[in-house]
């Protein structure tokens, strides 16, 4: 009786970990390292007012002005361009485009622009936040 329920328990417990779902790598995806831990003026574009707020990096987070900002699902397409999910608030969130144009250099383009069709269709002329250093 023993043997049977030892043998049974262990194809049990094997035919569980054949159809176990795997799981997704644990490594977070971060900004480029010229850009973490750095601080940068917050630009806007043509369109809006004159912006200049002093932004401070730390990781994947940004303290600007009085509020932190959080970005989750940080995503590399190549080695210019990343796709994230802006946090404001708990509340408040927005996916965007990260364009990386230099060491001192990158843009947030929002996916849904007013007035403007497509996704991620903004420049620095109209819809981007500027990041300069």
């Amino acid at each position: 009786m023993k043997k049977w329920f030892l043998s049974l328990t262990v194809i049990a417990l094997g035919t569980a970990g054949l159809f176990a779902p795997t799981s997704a790598s644990a490594k977070t995806t971060y900004l480029p390292r010229t850009i973490r831990h750095h601080t940068f003026y917050r630009l806007t574009d043509g369109a809006q007012g004159g912006l200049h707020d002093k932004t401070t990096f730390t990781g994947n987070r940004m303290r600007v002005g009085h509020w932190t900002w959080r970005l989750t699902h940080v995503r590399k397409q190549n080695a210019k361009t990343y796709f994230a999910t802006l946090h404001y608030t708990k509340k408040r969130a927005e996916p965007i485009k990260i364009k990386v144009f230099s060491a001192k250099h990158f843009d947030f383009v929002p996916k849904h622009i007013l007035h403007l069709k497509g996704a991620y269709t903004g420049n620095e002329q109209y819809g981007a936040t500027i990041f300069k250093r």
